[in-house]
């Protein structure tokens, strides 16, 4: 996806699905600010590469300036933010699948029923709906934590008009599951995970 930035300034990139941003700036006509892009916590390696020059690390937990007054023409500056996989261990023992700022969510179906249709002013397009699962949530994930990155795939995807949902997202993870059959339906919603075992969003399809 591409998008303008400002006057004299374009920025091109699929970013969160993918790990890298390209601004590019017409010299003198973005204006006396540069970008000043902020390494993410989670991105080990990050770097910027300046007009197709040497490409140089970018300092944890900072803002990088970058001074434009001797750019000539258009220049390129190209942000690179690794997204390595990885597990975490959540509430109850849970665990959760990331990678780079995305949390990935396990794809189940949904069973839509709209509700208070008798109520004034719930008239459509207004009105209230519960969305109830229509495939299987109850699933553990068979992860080894202190290896989890070998148990996680992985694939691009076109990034969609809607990038957020699971038919748009430029990204996919699967990683393989367990149903747990113990765990069930109570008082119309999944309780939270038995402690020990992860919560079914932690296994992702997104």
């Amino acid at each position: 996806m591409s998008r303008g930035f400002r006057s004299g300034r374009a920025l091109e990139t699929d970013y969160p699905f993918r790990e890298t941003l390209k601004i590019t700036d017409q010299a003198g006509q973005a204006g006396p600010l540069p970008p000043r892009p902020a390494r993410a916590g989670w991105a080990e390696g990050a770097s910027v590469r300046i007009a197709g020059g040497k490409e140089e690390a970018l300092k944890p937990g900072t803002f990088q300036r970058f001074e434009p007054a001797n750019w000539r023409g258009a220049v390129e500056v190209a942000l690179r933010f690794p997204m390595r996989p990885q597990a975490s261990t959540r509430y109850n023992e849970a665990v959760s699948v990331e990678r780079g700022p995305l949390v990935y969510a396990l794809k189940i179906g949904e069973t839509w029923n709209r509700v208070n249709a008798d109520k004034p002013h719930r008239e459509l397009p207004h009105g209230d709906f519960e969305v109830r699962p229509a495939t299987p949530w109850n699933y553990g994930l068979l992860l080894d934590m202190k290896n989890a990155e070998a148990g996680l795939r992985f694939e691009e995807q076109p990034v969609g008009d809607r990038p957020f949902s699971p038919e748009g997202a430029g990204m996919t993870a699967a990683v393989k599951g367990r149903k747990i059959k113990t765990w069930k339906m109570a008082h119309g919603w999944p309780p939270n995970s038995p402690p020990g075992r992860p919560h079914p969003r932690s296994r992702s399809k997104t």
